[in-house]
């Protein structure tokens, strides 16, 4: 019975419990296992998992700044090669030293480097807008005027002029008188027309260019004879200029077998046969008038000395002839005419040029007064020999070496001879 009682005691006050399941269904406390279960909070390893504070390595990992060695890459500036690129400029197809270069028209032109060196010298120059026009043909006053600068021979301004159609007003007028100075007999440079013009404004040939320049530089003419055949396709052994485009080509102006002689002479072709010709030396020569009474030595066809002289008596002359200078003596003493009236000795006689053996010679003369020298032939007193003043007598030996030619005429060579004296006044 007791234990009938105990059970239902049990029974009631379990009850409530067993008939709300909710409560039942509350165990949340004791189910804080599922806080040992807090796996879903172990879970939250997105917590844990926050390792993306720890995961702030992307701190660590601001490399990215650590990584500005993008600056230290800026190779890119030390790639700036492209400054040191600029070999663009020594591209430019001129082989020249770094000198401004004008005349646009001439770049990559077969005269281009011949040109542009002659124009650095002051030889050469082209036209106001600038260019050259290489393949323009060249004019006789153009040439005129290449040549004398090229010869250093001065521009001449107050002459009464030469030519009818050159007025002093003419540009060209003071290269082409200067040009007259180089008329000397045996070269004939611009000597001009039969009708008394030079005709300026006309185009000089080839075959015209190439002479003067041989003449202009006094080299010995090749022997036209020496060969049958010409060297040139368009040239003829009969041809007028032909042993004067002979020695153009031994002296390297001409390089083809083909000149086109009568063509015109283009502007681009007389600067390169200038060119080749202007560093080559010139020919050395000593012409002695006895009509004049003066001595001229030549470098090519440019008169270095023009000087009075006083040659042999008219009883012992002066021998006209075609020699050279055998020796050559800084003073000697000079004797002759033993035992007649003409006998003489001269002790000392300064700077000796000995052209027939050691009797003939072009020496100093201290002996003689200074009017004795020049222009006029009466004046004359020695025993065959030429005597100069006795200071130009030192530039004139100086200047010339052995072996120079020395030609010795009657004629007049450079000066106008007088008006004959039957002639009115």
């Amino acid at each position: 019975m007791f234990g009938l009682l105990a059970l239902l005691f049990l029974l009631l006050v379990l009850s409530p419990f067993v008939l709300t399941g909710e409560a039942r269904a509350d165990p949340i406390p004791p189910a804080t296992p599922t806080a040992g279960a807090t796996p879903s909070n172990t879970a939250t390893p997105s917590n844990t998992a926050t390792p993306t504070p720890s995961a702030t390595p992307s701190a660590t990992a601001t490399p990215s700044p650590s990584a500005t060695p993008s600056s230290p890459q800026t190779p890119t500036t030390t790639a700036t090669p492209s400054p040191t690129a600029t070999p663009s400029t020594p591209t430019t197809p001129s082989p020249f030293p770094p000198v401004d270069l004008p005349f646009p028209d001439l770049c990559g032109h077969l005269g281009e480097q011949e040109v542009r060196l002659l124009h650095v010298r002051g030889l050469v120059d082209g036209f106001p807008d600038g260019n050259f026009y290489p393949d323009r043909s060249l004019t006789r006053a153009e040439f005129a005027k290449l040549l004398t600068l090229s010869l250093g021979v001065p521009p001449v301004y107050n002459v009464i002029p030469s030519f009818a159609d050159v007025p002093p007003d003419d540009w060209s007028f003071p290269y082409i008188e200067g040009a007259r100075n180089l008329n000397l007999q045996p070269f004939f440079l611009f000597q001009g027309f039969s009708d008394g013009t030079f005709r300026p404004r006309s185009a000089i040939t080839a075959a015209e260019g190439l002479t003067l320049l041989v003449r202009a530089k006094g080299w010995e003419l090749e022997d036209a004879t020496a060969s049958p055949s010409s060297p040139f396709l368009d040239v003829t052994p009969t041809y007028w200029a032909y042993p004067e485009l002979l020695t153009a080509r031994s002296h390297g102006l001409i390089f083809n077998d083909q000149v086109f002689p009568e063509e015109p002479l283009y502007r681009w072709q007389a600067a390169v046969y200038l060119y080749r010709a202007i560093d080559q030396p010139a020919q050395k020569r000593i012409f002695i008038s006895l009509a004049e009474q003066h001595l001229y030595a030549l470098e090519g066809a440019r008169i270095v000395y023009d000087y009075p002289v006083l040659t042999g008596k008219w009883n012992w002359p002066t021998p006209p002839g075609s020699y050279e200078v055998g020796s050559k003596s800084e003073a000697t003493d000079m004797s002759g005419g033993l035992g007649g009236p003409e006998e003489y000795y001269v002790p000392n006689v300064p700077w000796c040029l000995f052209f027939i053996g050691r009797t003939y010679a072009i020496h100093g003369n201290y002996w003689k007064p200074e009017e004795y020298f020049g222009d006029d032939p009466t004046y004359t007193g020695s025993h065959g020999c030429v005597g100069l003043i006795p200071d130009q007598a030192e530039q004139v030996y100086k200047w010339t070496p052995v072996e120079t030619p020395v030609v010795i005429t009657a004629d007049y060579l450079h000066r106008t001879p007088p008006p004959p004296q039957d002639s009115a006044p």
